[in-house]
């Protein structure tokens, strides 16, 4: 018969594991559940001594307990203890000893386990010595296994809770991630200036990883070395450049982010000057890498807490995949627009070139042709300093310069000239080349230069026994920003187009001696001939004279007189008359009595 005591106790157990399912219904963390667990277990059950043991790795270790005397103790871990969630998965009442090692037993005099499953995985257990008062009967064993349940399906939902709030967590990073890998790309992948991508890579990479120190670096063709061409430090406005020298610009790994100090021998391998990343603050290195190494990008610690997780390194690695892609377009990019700019300069200078050949065949004097030549050269061709020396004779002679002062003197030829001697272009970019060319006299002539480049002005004869020494050559010492190659070969085009009308020109000179009248000889034959007529019939003449100082181009004017002979050689116009021209723009000469007296006459 059951007494009233019972009664009550069952009513009072009830209503507890009521409680205990009200509260155990509710969401909190796993050491909080287990806890309350624990102390549930012993309100509910009047239990004497009990332990709660939580499972840290492969170990069991000693959380709360009650009237036990250990403070800290760890139960090892084996496969039987462990199997208890999948192979027994209840409360143990006997037989402990088939899962527990006998020292555990009787440290803890272990006669009743509540095991915490989570699915099949053993989080931890409850274990007592008993109850406080009176054994453990079925009815007990009823409602520990009840409480265990009840336990088992709290920490389980708490447990999927958790894992489905991490799991959202992630999936709203990598979300976020995906927002701005979108926005970032877009930016990237839009821009095509090479100084404004620095700026922006470095901005994103900051952002996103909160790093307090960014700094990007790009591959430097021309002095291989990677250069940091972008810095960011969010403490101050100051920036720092510096260069990395490189091993090699491969890298053998599969992974492109690298922690300075764990990875150090693997980036020692790539960078010679490895301390360098000190300067830069640096934690992490990404490389923009694909077959070779572009740059990198330089990361400090972060201001962010938990900044660099997984997810930010997998953002990391598609940002620089990307980054990757964006600089290499602006790069080709900057290359088109180099080799756009050089074929319209080319151009220009073909059209140039083309005018230049156009209007020398038009010319009728080798002043003409000389002119027209070193002013092309100084307007369409940026040449400061240049001119053209004739063969007269045994000696070569300036015959037209520009930038330059007149020069009365023969150029003497030497030993470096052997090669333009054989119709080479000789040229050098120093500034002093022009003193292993000339001697002092000319050198002091040509003042400041910057380079030489002697083009011969030459013919090649057809006849084998014929000589084929230049006939000129087409001297450029100074032009407007140093020398350039392309220079060289235009100077020798020019004076290759310009080598056929000037052997023309002179060889047509050379005709004129024989089948037209020199001025000279017939002003001289007249003026002789009026000296006669004055000391036959002292029948005396006025003579005149004027220097004419014209363009090549232009066409001398004289006033037409009535009585008076005209007579014009070089640059001087001879007036032979009986009238006064005293008033004209015109020089009188004393009346000479001789020939001789007439060409010893300074005309200054």
């Amino acid at each position: 018969m059951i007494n009233e005591k019972d009664i009550t106790s069952t009513i009072y157990r009830y209503e507890a594991l009521l409680q205990a399912i009200d509260f155990f219904t509710q969401r909190f963390n796993l050491d909080y559940l287990s806890e309350f667990a624990f102390e549930f277990t012993n309100e509910i059950l009047t239990l004497n001594s009990s332990a709660l043991f939580l499972r840290e790795g492969n170990d069991y270790i000693l959380k709360k307990k009650r009237y036990y005397t250990y403070d800290d103790y760890t139960i090892n871990g084996n496969l039987n203890i462990h199997d208890i969630a999948s192979l027994h998965g209840n409360v143990i009442t006997s037989d402990c000893h088939n899962f527990f090692n006998n020292e555990d037993i009787n440290a803890f005099n272990i006669e009743l386990v509540i095991p915490l499953i989570i699915d099949d995985y053993l989080f931890g257990f409850i274990i007592s010595d008993g109850k406080s008062i009176g054994s453990i009967n079925s009815s007990d064993i009823t409602i520990a296994q009840s409480l265990m349940s009840l336990f088992n399906n709290s920490l389980e939902n708490s447990k999927i809770f958790a894992d489905l709030k991490s799991k959202n967590k992630v999936l709203d990073e990598k979300i976020f991630n995906l927002f701005a890998i979108n926005q970032s790309v877009r930016i990237l992948l839009s821009q095509i200036d090479l100084q404004s991508l620095y700026t922006m890579s470095i901005d994103i990479f900051s952002e996103m990883t909160g790093s307090r120190v960014t700094s990007i670096g790009i591959y430097d063709e021309k002095s291989h070395c990677i250069k940091i061409q972008g810095y960011r430090n969010i403490s101050t406005y100051i920036t720092y450049y510096t260069e990395f020298q490189l091993y090699s610009r491969k890298c053998c790994q599969n992974k492109i982010v690298f922690n300075v100090e764990e990875d150090q021998e693997i980036l020692k391998e790539i960078f010679v000057n490895y301390e360098e990343f000190k300067m830069l603050d640096t934690k992490y290195v990404v490389l923009i890498i694909k077959d070779e190494l572009l740059g990198m990008i330089t990361l400090s610690d972060s201001v962010l807490p938990d900044a660099y997780n997984c997810s930010v390194f997998e953002l990391l690695e598609t940002l620089t995949n990307f980054t990757y892609i964006a600089l290499s377009n602006a790069i080709l990019f900057q290359k088109l627009n180099e080799q756009k700019e050089l074929v319209e300069k080319k151009f220009i200078t073909l059209s140039n070139l083309n005018k230049l050949v156009k209007n020398i065949n038009g010319c009728e004097t080798l002043d003409e042709l000389c002119h027209l030549t070193l002013h092309t050269l100084r307007l369409s061709f940026f040449v400061k300093k240049s001119f053209i020396i004739l063969k007269k004779d045994a000696n070569y002679e300036v015959q037209n310069s520009i930038g330059l002062g007149s020069f009365d003197h023969d150029i003497i030829i030497n030993n470096c000239w052997k090669d333009a001697l054989m119709g080479d272009c000789i040229y050098d970019f120093q500034a002093s080349s022009p003193q292993l060319f000339f001697n002092d006299q000319v050198v002091e002539w040509l003042g400041e230069t910057n380079c030489i480049v002697i083009a011969p002005i030459h013919m090649v004869k057809s006849s084998l026994g014929s000589e084929s020494y230049p006939m000129g050559f087409l001297v450029v010492v100074e032009t407007n920003e140093g020398l350039q190659d392309e220079e060289v070969l235009l100077i020798d085009t020019i004076s290759k187009n310009i080598s056929p009308i000037i052997y023309h020109m002179k060889a047509m000179l050379e005709l004129k001696k024989d089948y037209i009248e020199d001025p000279k000889v017939i002003f001289l034959s007249a003026l002789k001939e009026k000296i006669i007529d004055f000391q036959t019939y002292e029948v005396e003449f006025e003579l005149y004279y004027k220097k004419i100082e014209q363009h090549p181009f232009e066409s001398t004017i004289i006033p037409e007189l009535e009585g008076a002979d005209y007579y014009k050689i070089d640059n001087y116009v001879f007036v032979i008359t009986y009238d006064n021209l005293d008033n004209y723009d015109f020089d009188k000469l004393p009346m000479p009595k001789s020939i001789e007296e007439f060409l010893d006459y300074d005309y200054v």
